[in-house]
């Protein structure tokens, strides 16, 4: 067992935004084996074998104290009236907010990395992993424990006892519900791929090992289907919500993309397809989340290229909206084909080609580098998101220039640079929409349901009127995904 999981089950949540690759240095804590002299490990790499002892600074651990709309610390709020938490429970990510119900008010949480990742960096593998059952309760466990951590500590940042905690509603991909609420997801993993279940009754999160949370019951928003989870309804809920009903095309990016088109009669079509991990950094040699020494822009200047930075210092990783930003530019200077090849010359300074173990790669700046590997993972999550979005036009019978409104969601789309976005081809150039970035709607929706009464019920009604594309069983997503894996030839 790594460290940082035994640290888990103590209630100690760390920091691991490269998703325990070693490559960021953010879980690093001090330790001391059997007496000896403290020593500096990465948690995510050190084994807990012998006896020690470990040295943690406070600064060392996921954060509770950053509020949402006013940007307050908790620490400086007072009487709160009423409380629940929203938590969309990304395969990759784990979201959460603070609701003070009574004032209305909403207070977002630092995000942190879902524990469960050490069983598989997506859904199938996870799922493959629970057939067996001391895996499938040790994911459990695992994410039950990371949510109840984190609304302690914002609890006790915010100065609330957590007997006075009324709900927590989530919202997430199938199989992440499933997982947290118990629930044998292994039918999603194989055909006919049906969901165990879809609507998640209301349960004491005392049930679950929140025991400090008396008062509090735990529910979640609808899924769809095996593959269409609350995530999905939440979406479209969101843009019912923000009057984005009809000729709209929605897509979730993340590990697991999510899209629908609704048209001008009320139809609404949606699908699902295996994104992977590449956007939000965990696939990539050098990814990590946005956390403090994070590259999340890269643009070009007469030194030539430059980056933005979460925090101080030097830089530690790089992110999915940075990696996006870095091929497109690297297209256009020609240091990347087409088809995905480095070549050897174009490259802007100060990064540099060079090749490790018979593998292309450019570096960056420290120990930084995007690998001819990365380019590929990247390819294979924008082919993945093309070919579902052209198959999923063609079954709703809408043509591109017909689409009116194009919403993208998810973390990533909080900070996309679009016209590095589109340059890559993720998905179609829709010209005649107007554009619109609506954040973390998973998110989003769990808060309104939190907020407002009805608001589950509106989104279960929504939920009942979507037809769902299976394109796994549509013969030509092979041909189509292929022929969506170059870049385009000329920008959008």
């Amino acid at each position: 067992m790594p460290l940082w999981e035994a640290l888990l089950d103590m209630g100690v949540l760390l920091k691991t935004p490269c998703g325990g690759k070693g490559t960021c240095g953010k879980c690093k804590v001090g330790v001391s084996i059997n007496g000896k002299p403290a020593r500096d490990v990465l948690s995510c790499r050190e084994a807990v074998g012998d006896s020690l002892e470990v040295y943690i600074d406070n600064e060392d651990t996921t954060s509770a104290s950053y509020a949402g709309d006013d940007l307050l610390p908790l620490q400086q709020i007072h009487q709160l009236e009423g409380i629940s938490f929203a938590v969309d429970i990304g395969t990759t990510t784990v979201k959460m907010s603070l609701i003070d119900t009574g004032a209305k008010r909403v207070y977002r949480l630092a995000s942190f990395l879902n524990p469960q990742r050490r069983f598989g960096h997506d859904v199938i593998s996870r799922i493959a992993a629970a057939a067996d059952p001391k895996a499938m309760t040790r994911m459990s466990s695992l994410i039950r424990e990371a949510v109840f951590i984190s609304a302690k500590k914002a609890c006790n940042a915010a100065g609330i006892a957590e007997s006075e905690v009324d709900k927590f509603i989530l919202s997430g991909n199938t199989t992440m519900l499933c997982m947290f609420f118990g629930i044998d997801p292994t039918p999603i993993g194989h055909a006919p791929y049906m969901a165990p279940i879809l609507d998640f009754a209301d349960c004491d999160a005392t049930e679950f090992g929140g025991k400090t949370f008396l008062h509090a019951t735990v529910s979640a928003l609808p899924a769809r289907a095996a593959y269409l989870g609350s995530d999905l309804v939440a979406g479209l809920a969101m843009c019912r919500e923000r009057g984005l009903s009809k000729n709209t095309f929605f897509i979730d990016l993340g590990t697991n993309g999510e899209l629908f088109i609704a048209d001008d009669s009320g139809n609404i079509k949606a699908t699902s397809c295996a994104m992977g991990p590449a956007l939000e950094g965990m696939n990539m040699s050098s990814g990590m989340t946005a956390d403090d020494g994070a590259i999340t822009h890269i643009k070009t200047s007469l030194e030539g290229l430059v980056y933005e930075m979460a925090g101080e210092g030097k830089p530690a990783g790089i992110t999915g909206t940075a990696i996006i930003d870095l091929v497109s530019l690297l297209i256009g200077e020609g240091a990347i084909s087409i088809t995905g090849a480095i070549n050897q010359t174009s490259i802007p300074r100060p990064a540099r080609y060079s090749e490790q173990g018979g593998m292309r790669e450019i570096l960056l700046w420290e120990d930084i580098r995007l690998t001819q590997m990365d380019i590929r993972n990247l390819q294979l999550a924008k082919a993945a998101s093309l070919a579902a979005s052209r198959l999923l036009l063609q079954k709703a019978g809408i043509k591109e220039d017909e689409i009116k409104n194009v919403v993208l969601a998810g973390a990533l789309g909080e900070h996309l640079n679009i016209k590095s976005f589109r340059r890559l081809g993720f998905i179609p150039g829709f010209n005649n929409a107007a554009w619109v970035f609506l954040g973390n709607t998973s998110l989003m929706a769990a808060e309104q349901a939190c907020l407002k009464k009805g608001f589950a019920d509106m989104a279960r009604e929504l939920r009942d009127k979507i037809e769902e594309i299976v394109l796994t069983q549509d013969s030509s997503f092979q041909k189509v995904f292929i022929d969506s894996v170059n870049f385009p030839l000329k920008e959008v």
